[in-house]
């Protein structure tokens, strides 16, 4: 299945919100659904950093190593941090509050919105900040040095090649007319 993250589309003025039908409790869902989606897709997302974005460094099989330690909790820890522990955030952003089921239009507005939040300079530079300094163990040498210089790349390549709203939603029960199944709250930490 396709997942999450972004980083293509920077909002001019002239872009506004999302249409409001969507609601704040649908769209905080949602961002937590979201989380469990980025949770599932982070092998794959992984797997395609250390085949595509490891050749371009000079010690490729350092770089897949690392990537391989350290990628899924860093991916972990920005999702958690802005798209859970944040949703209500993010949602304010979209301009969105009150209670109703949403369409599969909607759900493809809403992760276009998403999507250009995610990949903002920005937002980017923020992430990268962010991890620097609550991911990154003093004992990690050269940790805050190698987030400040690849994260930016994998993460723009990684949401290249994941975040996709309309094939993240045509996946979704509200695009595809199934029953949703039940979603685990994703508030836990990762696996050492």
């Amino acid at each position: 299945m396709k997942v999450l993250l972004v980083l293509v589309l920077v909002l001019a003025g002239a872009n506004s919100a999302p249409d409001t039908r969507f609601s704040c409790s649908e769209c905080v869902d949602e961002m937590h659904h979201l989380g469990s989606l980025v949770k599932e897709g982070a092998e794959a997302m992984t797997e395609y950093l250390q085949n595509n974005y490891c050749p371009t460094v000079d010690d490729a099989p350092e770089c897949e190593e690392h990537i391989a330690f350290y990628y899924p909790h860093m991916l972990h820890a920005i999702v958690q941090h802005y798209f859970v522990d944040g949703a209500v955030h993010v949602c304010q952003t979209m301009g969105v509050c009150e209670a109703r089921r949403y369409t599969c239009e909607e759900c493809v507005v809403g992760l276009e919105w998403v999507e250009a939040y995610l990949e903002d300079p920005i937002m980017i530079a923020e992430m990268t900040v962010y991890l620097g300094h609550n991911f990154c163990l003093d004992e990690w040498e050269n940790c805050k040095e190698d987030v400040a210089v690849h994260f930016r790349p994998m993460h723009e390549m990684t949401m290249e090649k994941f975040m996709i709203p309309t094939e993240i939603c045509n996946s979704e029960p509200v695009c595809t007319g199934e029953t949703a199944k039940p979603t685990h709250h994703p508030h836990t930490t990762p696996a050492a």
